[in-house]
């Protein structure tokens, strides 16, 4: 049986969405202190339990290590997924859809490098949480 999360107020979707909105437009992750690691984290569970799904997309040096990042995520967000994925070389952009169970992997010629990520809703009362939030810092929830 699940549980269902409590409804938040306006004012958590305000102030969550306004901690997570300051990695926006950044090229590489913030340097976060445990505390903030801790706090990103919470806000991040929040959004997941408050929303449908959620879409990420990890720029990172190499295979190995977007694989890590995007399954690290994805268990933090509660989806257990296996991703069998073609060998690359060199940097590359991985994206994953929680809804469909999708990814798609590229290489990736640009500069930045952190995770992304969309939450979703349908819900009008929960709009304020839709929005995409990162980079975020690809071991974010490997430590």
């Amino acid at each position: 049986m699940s549980v269902i999360p409590p409804v938040p107020s306006q004012d958590q979707l305000s102030t969550i969405r306004q901690r997570l909105n300051r990695f926006s437009c950044l090229k590489t992750p913030a340097q976060l202190t445990p505390a903030e690691i801790d706090q990103v984290k919470a806000d991040l569970q929040c959004f997941n339990e408050w929303s449908e799904y959620q879409t990420l997309g990890i720029c990172a040096d190499s295979l190995t290590e977007g694989k890590t990042a995007m399954e690290s995520f994805l268990a933090a967000l509660g989806v257990t997924v296996n991703l069998d994925l073609p060998e690359r070389q060199g940097p590359i952009y991985l994206k994953f859809n929680t809804l469909k169970g999708a990814w798609y992997l590229d290489d990736y010629s640009g500069n930045s490098r952190g995770v992304l990520i969309t939450f979703h809703t349908t819900e009008p009362d929960m709009a304020e949480l839709v929005g995409t939030y990162g980079p975020l810092p690809l071991g974010l929830f490997s430590a």
